[in-house]
């Protein structure tokens, strides 16, 4: 047995232990304060100006994805977007992978991915992460 200590993550870098809470802190904290949900039929609600808009108008500027600690299976994604509407910047969280409902998935495949646009968010990390192989 060994007692070598575990690595210690780089101040900034995302680790295992990142929580949802903190990466949408992260992206509030950059000015996306508005909440988006997802609605039957690749739909998306702004909380903001509570119109519901087809998910292909909706940039995805950024997606951090985060798997739960006790169970790998618990797949979320982050997603930081701009109503089409209202112009509100927001974030919308999904659910990705093999247990995602019908209609996050349909959202999810829906959104237009922006994130190789030049932005002021990172495209896989919160703006306060940085992820190793991040371009911003």
């Amino acid at each position: 047995m060994s007692n070598a200590a575990a690595p210690t993550p780089k101040h900034g870098a995302p680790s295992d232990h990142t929580t949802m809470i903190e990466v949408l802190d992260g992206y509030h904290q950059s000015g996306y304060t508005a909440d988006f949900s997802p609605e039957d039929g690749a739909q998306v609600r702004c909380g903001h100006c509570q119109t519901a808009s087809a998910a292909s108008t909706y940039p995805i500027r950024s997606l951090r994805r985060l798997e739960g600690a006790s169970d790998p299976d618990d797949m979320i994604a982050v997603i930081a977007s701009a109503c089409p509407v209202c112009g509100a910047d927001g974030t919308l969280v999904l659910g990705f992978g093999p247990t995602a409902s019908g209609t996050d998935a349909d959202v999810m495949q829906a959104l237009d991915d922006r994130r190789d646009d030049d932005q002021d968010v990172p495209r896989d990390a919160s703006p306060d992460e940085t992820a190793a192989g991040t371009t911003t």
